[in-house]
């Protein structure tokens, strides 16, 4: 029987090689997705000076640096968690009390809102504005915890001839950690301040993603937890 046609190889380039786009292409698809999801916002957002926001950050920061002296103090959850890790952990949820208010925003008259429906952002959407540049100091943070933790657990158990090449494993973790919280401190952090700064509607990536904005609003205490 003769043999079926070889496929013409054309100008030899492997038709996937088409489809692939550069970041920059991705992250301009990326940003239209957005646009495209926000079709169907009902809420405008609205223009929140900068020095509201940072006094409402640093609030925060404040509140979750007095939750971690108490909570520190207990005697088992003080081995495996760390103050960082408290701070970052209640700056990721701050979101959800107080109806989108928080207790940094709540004072400054800011409150957090689903653009969608125009009412305070559900749990997932409080988490996920704060946990896109929060999330990788949170993990890191838990790496080097394990790390401390793992190591001793291993010292008595391995040959010594192993805690060398252990240690090595460990310091070579900690130089990532190092490099991704750097990363995350000075660019990462930076782009994302200037971006809702830059923005007339004061939306980060971090609102783009989660569907929420800020808005304008009036003090209040009497919800803890959003519905």
């Amino acid at each position: 029987m003769p043999r079926p046609p070889r496929p013409s190889s054309g100008s030899g380039r492997d038709p996937r090689n088409s489809e692939k786009r550069s970041p920059l292409e991705l992250w301009h698809a990326f940003n239209q997705s957005l646009e495209e999801k926000r079709a169907d916002a009902v809420f405008e957002p609205e223009r929140i000076e900068p020095g509201r926001r940072v006094t409402a950050l640093g609030i925060d920061f404040g509140v979750g640096f007095l939750a971690s002296m108490f909570i520190m103090l207990l005697p088992v959850v003080n081995m495996f968690l760390t103050s960082k890790m408290i701070i970052m952990i209640y700056l990721i949820f701050r979101d959800y009390f107080f109806e989108g208010r928080g207790i940094g925003k709540n004072l400054m008259g800011i409150q957090v809102v689903d653009i969608y429906s125009g009412n305070s952002p559900s749990l997932r959407q409080a988490v996920e504005r704060n946990i896109i540049y929060l999330g990788p100091l949170l993990l890191c943070e838990v790496l080097a915890l394990l790390a401390n933790l793992i190591l001793p657990l291993f010292a008595h158990i391995l040959p010594v001839q192993a805690i060398g090449p252990l240690n090595s494993t460990v310091n070579a973790i900690g130089n990532i950690i190092v490099a991704i919280s750097t990363l995350y401190l000075f660019v990462i952090l930076p782009l994302e301040s200037y971006r809702s700064y830059d923005r007339e509607d004061s939306m980060r990536l971090g609102d783009e993603i989660a569907g929420t904005c800020l808005a304008n609003t009036d003090m209040s205490f009497s919800n803890f937890l959003s519905k």
